[in-house]
């Protein structure tokens, strides 16, 4: 009789108690959801141009660089600027100086075929602009650019021959500061826009003693240095 209560009981035990379901795993959010984060990113990338695409280009950047753990440059935005080292090498060398305001007024060339094309652009010389408004004031001055007197710098490229697939070189004749002086530069065509602009970027190193801007450097500790590498990327289109 007791084993039978026993089993009674065990029966009665297992009949009631009920069979726990596991708990279903979430759903990734796909689709629809990841769309609007991406669309999210992209505009908090761009929103410090001020532009859509410069958003979409900053956000492929960050996912090109992500990889390597090296920024990659936006190749959106036209930029003329200044390096510039002192004599006695400082923790923030170079430092960089852009010109807030160029504009090209001259072109002429034909986008398939870049040889003999000539090509004009100027720099507002009183928009130059460093982390420092101080040295920005003391570049100014007489001592250095003299905008009050000299207020544009103008470049004329011309002789342009292609050197290797879209690298070409030229001769750029600057007139700065009172002085025109012409230099043999390189740069390379790296975009034609369906509207037939040619979009170049190069650099060039040179020293500003050529356009007497400045004196020459005689005490190691004091002073700018006297070369300077120039560097842009301007888009040209036919005028």
């Amino acid at each position: 009789m007791f084993k039978y209560l026993v089993l009674a009981s065990v029966l009665a035990v297992t009949g009631c108690k009920k069979k726990e379901e596991p708990t279903p795993a979430p759903i990734a959010q796909t689709g629809s959801a990841g769309s609007a984060a991406g669309s999210a990113a992209g505009s908090a990338a761009g929103s410090d141009t001020g532009s859509a695409a410069a958003g979409s280009a900053a956000a492929g950047s960050a996912a090109a660089g992500s990889g390597s753990g090296s920024a990659v440059a936006d190749t959106s935005a036209d930029y003329v600027s200044v390096f510039a080292s002192h004599s006695k090498p400082k923790p923030d060398d170079p430092v960089e100086i852009k010109f807030e305001k160029f504009a090209v007024t001259k072109a002429a060339f034909d986008p398939a075929n870049l040889e003999g094309g000539t090509a004009q652009f100027t720099l507002d010389l009183s928009s130059i602009k460093s982390p420092s408004a101080k040295r920005d004031g003391h570049l100014q001055s007489p001592d250095y650019l003299d905008v009050a007197k000299f207020a544009t710098a103008t470049i004329d490229i011309a002789n342009v021959k292609k050197k290797d697939g879209n690298v070409y070189t030229a001769d750029a004749k600057v007139s700065l500061h009172g002085v025109d002086k012409t230099y043999p530069v390189t740069f390379e065509a790296f975009e034609t826009t369906p509207e037939g602009a040619v979009r170049i970027r190069g650099e060039h190193e040179f020293s500003r003693l050529d356009f007497k801007v400045g004196k020459p450097t005689t005490d190691a500790n004091e002073g700018a240095g006297e070369t300077l590498k120039f560097k842009l990327q301007l888009t040209f289109k036919k005028s």
